[in-house]
């Protein structure tokens, strides 16, 4: 049987650097994986604020996803040094535990290398806090890590091949 992987992408815009690596990574799995895709940005206001009484199809979809993952990739953008607003909301609506005995891959870009402690110091524990277990091959990138054409640096990369052979070695 195949795993399951399923992708949170938390930028509130579409084609984000922290999306981009997060698709490398994505096309670096081996054919043995199941791939779905949680687009925090396309899910209901009202669900994400809790202005219904229920939510919607939509969004216990994806909440399904996450609980029937084997790993679950977060990619987001750091603003005021730390995740998306739109991840908290999220991940403040997720059951207790629900990622019990699942692993986790995090990526979290942001405006300069300065914040890349904010990976370890926020993300880290907001996602220990449902339980789940987290790769140690995190990935922390800036401007600096992308070449003059906006493309993927070979050291970032080389970060992303590196995340990959982790994975596949824990899952």
């Amino acid at each position: 049987m195949k795993k399951v992987f399923t992708l949170i992408l938390a930028s509130p815009f579409p084609q984000s650097s922290s999306e981009k690596i997060a698709r490398q990574l994505e096309a670096s799995l081996s054919t043995d994986w199941t791939f779905e895709e949680i687009d925090l940005s396309t899910l209901p206001a009202d669900d994400l604020l809790l202005r219904t009484k229920t939510p919607s199809e939509k969004f216990n979809h994806s909440i399904k996803k996450i609980i029937n993952s084997d790993l679950i990739i977060i990619a987001t953008p750091t603003y005021r040094a730390t995740y998306t607003g739109l991840l908290k909301v999220f991940f403040d609506l997720l059951p207790q535990d629900c990622l019990k005995g699942k692993t986790s891959m995090l990526i979290q870009t942001g405006g300069s290398p300065d914040h890349f402690l904010s990976i370890e110091m926020g993300l880290v524990p907001l996602v220990r806090s449902l339980g789940s277990n987290i790769i140690s091959q995190t990935i922390y990138a800036s401007p600096l890590d992308w070449d003059k054409s906006g493309e993927i640096s070979i050291e970032l990369s080389s970060k992303i091949s590196s995340a990959s052979i982790e994975i596949q070695k824990q899952i």
